[in-house]
């Protein structure tokens, strides 16, 4: 006897199994992401001095080792990661396994008595984050029609930036509370929310590589691809990113992602210390400036996504790009005593804080620009030679490849901003970033 359960009988399968809740599970499962990822950093030094019972002296090298650490993980692990997934034409188990993985690393890092499982800890989560950004990000191009992938990354970005917030804000007032397994205990209940949510999301049949997505598409992508449908080899390994390199599309995205990461990772490093320096500043006007880096996000970012979907990627970019570069100038000269003009009086702390939230408000602009490219470049590549990139597409391999740039730029940018301000100067570094 045989039998057989209809779609119909699986409880909820209509909303499960819909683009909006995948897409908002996925947007939780970033938000989880960034969340723990950046919910360490104000209660480690606690954990160093204390927990671990390292010399103060050392806090700040173990800070930058972690760091190191975390982006070296990634970077490695990404183009496998992108690889395997696209072999696989479900991607649910690899959603549920990185969920297990950032469980099983709060954990350790939360337990962390001695410095080996603290950088354990750290280095699975490394590979949990990696996991997500790169099969996540694959979901929703899997589910969201082409012109209205703008908007929705847009909101992603608002739900990232959210998260990146969130975390250390949650981990110093529950520490400042109640103490350590208080402040720790909001990084378990997120994972809760993330595990109900992942669990409950059932995979859509996925389409065939080459099936149309948006009536846009692009024929500056490539000149030399051809406008007919012809049926290629598939191109497998390294020949599939030397394939998709040859497309200027997506090697302009992926560098605008990577330029992007160093700009925004490059204001870490140097507005607490520039604003002590320069006004005598404590830590509660930094906190509020990197609230006006981040918080135009919050009205822009679906704004922005929107202006993308309709004239596409390419000009909000360079707009975005070419507006920056002289707030970037600008930035720099409050504090600098070869700037008379913005030094005057309070005219110096006017000028920083409304070049900062200049900054986070155009630099809406540029959100999503390696993910939205990458997607669209393997869309209209499949459109032109179906199968191509092999029966399950090539979104995880394509993003695993966003995913590293704006990882390998968000490492340099606060090294590179560090090492110019202390050699060279605040205002030149400006110049140069």
């Amino acid at each position: 006897m045989q039998f057989t359960v209809s779609r119909g009988s699986v409880w909820g399968h209509k909303w499960r199994s819909s683009p909006f809740f995948i897409v908002s599970a996925m947007a939780m499962a970033l938000f989880t992401d960034v969340f723990l990822y950046t919910f360490i950093v104000p209660i480690l030094p606690y954990i160093l001095e204390n927990r671990l019972g390292l010399d103060v002296s050392l806090t700040q090298r173990m800070s930058f080792a972690l760091l190191a650490l975390s982006a070296v993980a990634s970077l490695v692990c990404s183009p496998f990661i992108g690889h395997y997934a696209d072999k696989m034409s479900s991607k649910k188990i690899l959603l549920l396994g990185s969920l297990a993985a950032a469980l099983f690393s709060t954990i350790i890092l939360a337990m962390a008595t001695s410095t080996f499982t603290l950088f354990f800890g750290r280095f699975i989560q490394a590979i949990a984050s990696a996991f997500i950004w790169t099969v996540g990000y694959a979901t929703i191009a899997d589910n969201v029609k082409q012109e209205h992938l703008g908007k929705t990354y847009g909101v992603i970005s608002l739900v990232v930036a959210a998260g990146t917030s969130g975390g250390p804000m949650a981990a110093g007032i529950l520490f400042e509370m109640g103490g350590y397994w208080l402040a720790w205990s909001s990084a378990f209940a997120i994972i809760v929310v993330d595990i109900v949510l992942r669990v409950l999301m059932i995979e859509r049949p996925k389409t065939q590589p080459g099936t149309p997505r948006g009536d846009d598409q692009d024929p500056e992508n490539d000149p030399l691809l051809p406008t007919n449908i012809t049926i290629v080899e598939e191109k497998k390994g390294w020949h599939f990113y030397t394939y998709l390199f040859r497309h200027r599309q997506f090697v302009c995205g992926a560098m605008s992602y990577f330029v992007f990461a160093i700009l925004i990772s490059s204001f870490d490093t140097t507005i607490p210390l520039h604003v002590r320096d320069a006004f005598d500043w404590g830590s509660m006007m930094s906190g509020l400036l990197f609230a006006a880096l981040q918080g135009p996000g919050i009205i822009m970012s679906p704004l922005c996504g929107w202006l993308k979907d309709r004239y596409g990627t390419r000009y909000p970019t360079a707009a975005g790009f070419a507006i920056l570069m002289p707030i970037m100038w600008v930035l720099g000269m409050p504090g600098d005593d070869r700037f008379p003009g913005v030094n005057g009086g309070n005219t110096g702390q006017i000028v920083y804080a409304v070049c900062v939230t200049a900054v986070g408000t155009f630099s809406c602009l540029l959100n999503g620009a390696g993910t939205i490219e990458a997607t669209v470049t393997v869309d209209e590549i499949e459109a032109r030679h179906p199968g191509i990139f092999g029966p399950n597409g090539g979104y995880s391999r394509a993003l695993s490849v966003s995913s590293m740039s704006w990882t390998a730029g968000a490492f340099i940018g606060p090294i590179l901003s560090g090492y110019l301000t202390e050699h060279v100067g605040y205002y030149e570094m400006n110049c140069v970033i």
